[in-house]
């Protein structure tokens, strides 16, 4: 029975003394376009780590049990630029980061370059489909 409890003592103070050596980070992501409107389900991710997530409903994200250290913050949402955030993680903290991003520019055609001339354009027959 002793032994039992022995045991157990250890194995919880081991889990308590591991849960404390890491950080998280936890943040906004808005949509510096659409007068600061959550982003749903943007990806948020450490740079060149394993450690990922989505946005929820009002834009809100939490990354947990990051190892202490420098990081490069990720957010990538499809339409926006991409945004890379420098992040220190310390041990037993959570670090806050609010950002917005900008939609991406659409590239531009030179209408002087189309070529207008219906009798120049073929279409494909049945055939050669």
């Amino acid at each position: 029975m002793m032994k039992q409890l022995l045991i157990t003592v250890v194995t919880l103070i081991s889990t308590i003394t591991f849960a404390q050596s890491t950080g998280a980070i936890t943040g906004k992501v808005l949509n510096a376009e659409m007068f600061n409107e959550p982003l749903l389900m943007a990806a948020v991710s450490l740079k060149n780590t394993d450690w990922s997530t989505h946005t929820n409903f009002n834009g809100n994200f939490e990354i947990t049990d990051v190892a202490p250290g420098e990081y490069t913050l990720l957010v990538r949402f499809l339409g926006y630029e991409e945004m890379e955030l420098p992040v220190v993680i310390s041990l037993n903290e959570s670090t806050y980061i609010q950002c917005g991003l900008q939609a991406k520019a659409l590239p531009t055609i030179d209408l002087a370059q189309v070529n207008t001339n219906p009798k120049q354009i073929k279409l494909a027959s049945k055939s050669e489909q």
